[in-house]
């Protein structure tokens, strides 16, 4: 649900944790994570034993030895680049924040509460102003931030399940030249909305030493409403009221767990995401460019639904000490007949190592990932643009626990 008027404090609060990166499949992002699971390649479904479970699979808080708390940040270091015989153009490279907040604690012995706070969707791209692709995107920005509280019972010692709202406010902005034919004209479009999804899930431990879970977050629809301006006051081209639906996709997460093997905890998740349901964008006009009268602007995206294969592996080197590694593949849902400069990214390969150390109650994480995206070839919507787009990036993460 829109809202006109923020307060500073939720204004502050987006500004802190709204930062996105392009190296997600589609808008979804990698790097929401804590230094931890980011060492473990977000392979957390079936980890029972951690606070981050909070957004991964909230059911775990009933199964939880105590109160647990997180907080931390990561630096995503994105580029990417567009490479053809004669031309190349590169994204601006820039250093984004994301910070992360997870809470968990179980209530008696059949209850349990959890809190995250992250990002698990958002994309910013920024080109050059006078690249040769100015006309199709300079600079586009998605930024989400989802606060999850959930409720977990556990009917049995081995199994819970869980439940909870997803509240989540959006911004974008998104930035271009209009067209060849009106030189220097520019276009500044920016909406915001209050939106609203949930989260099930379910935990068990049928055998010893083995987890299953499964987490399913439902789609979340936004209608941003904002304003589209022009940099020349052109009368085709009015200051207009504008409405854009975009939906944050479902997804359902299975994951197994085990510690059969003496000092390791191998972990490995299946993700599918119903990215189908992005279809197209849609911006809706009180006054459309070029015409000043109300209408439509789409432009197609039909993206197929993707799978995320996802393994990790820790070893307990002895209660101070942990050891991590991991390897993740996120399928795009981007075809190439749609692939354009607003998100250019490709199948992706996830390397992870982190380590972790503890002391009593408290304990520090860190991690290095690097993301390396698979070459994309250019669509034919957007000629002028022939070439290849190739990207990585490179995450470091650092969080800080507590356990009461």
């Amino acid at each position: 649900m829109h809202k006109k008027s923020l307060t500073p404090f939720i204004i502050f609060f987006v500004s802190i944790f709204c930062f996105g990166s392009a190296y997600g499949a589609g808008f979804q992002l990698f790097n929401e994570l804590s230094a931890r699971t980011a060492g473990l390649g977000a392979a957390m479904t079936a980890r029972a034993d951690v606070v981050e479970s909070a957004w991964f699979n909230p059911a775990v808080s009933a199964m939880l030895d105590g109160p647990k708390f997180m907080t931390g940040m990561s630096a995503v270091i994105p580029q990417m680049k567009l490479e053809s015989d004669n031309y190349r153009a590169d994204m601006k490279d820039k250093v984004y924040p994301l910070p992360h907040v997870y809470g968990a604690m179980p209530l008696g012995d059949k209850f349990g509460l959890s809190m995250a706070i992250n990002v698990p969707y958002g994309l910013t791209t920024e080109w050059s102003n006078d690249w040769r692709g100015k006309y199709y995107a300079v600079y586009t920005e998605l930024r989400c931030l989802f606060i999850s509280p959930a409720v977990a019972v556990k009917p049995f010692d081995w199994l819970s399940f869980s439940a909870g709202p997803n509240f989540v406010y959006a911004t974008a902005d998104m930035r271009r030249a209009v067209s060849p034919k009106v030189p220097g004209l520019k276009s500044n479009m920016k909406g915001e909305d209050w939106a609203y999804g949930y989260t099930v899930s379910m935990m068990a431990k049928p055998i010893k030493d083995w987890s299953l879970g499964v987490t399913y977050h439902s789609q979340v629809d936004l209608g941003l409403r904002g304003t589209a301006r022009y940099s020349m006051s052109i009368p085709p081209f009015p200051k207009s009221d504008m409405w854009l639906d975009v939906s944050l996709p479902r997804t359902v997460s299975i994951g197994v767990a085990t510690t059969a093997v003496k000092n390791f905890t191998f972990s490995m998740d299946i993700v599918w995401t119903d990215w189908s349901s992005y279809d197209s964008l849609d911006f809706v006009y009180a006054k459309a460019p070029g015409t000043g009268k109300p209408g439509v602007v789409s432009v197609p995206r039909n993206w197929e639904d993707a799978w995320a294969f996802k393994f990790g592996a820790e070893y307990t080197y002895n209660s101070m000490w942990q050891f991590r590694a991991a390897y993740a593949y996120d399928k795009s849902p981007i075809k190439n007949k749609y692939r354009e400069p607003t998100l250019p990214t490709n199948d992706r390969h996830v390397f992870s190592v982190g380590l972790g150390w503890n002391y009593k109650h408290m304990g520090i994480d860190a991690s290095y990932t690097y993301v390396l995206v698979e070459n994309g070839g250019t669509s034919p919507m957007t000629p002028g643009l022939d070439g290849t787009y190739k990207g990585q990036a490179h995450v470091i993460g650092t969080s800080f626990r507590w356990s009461f």
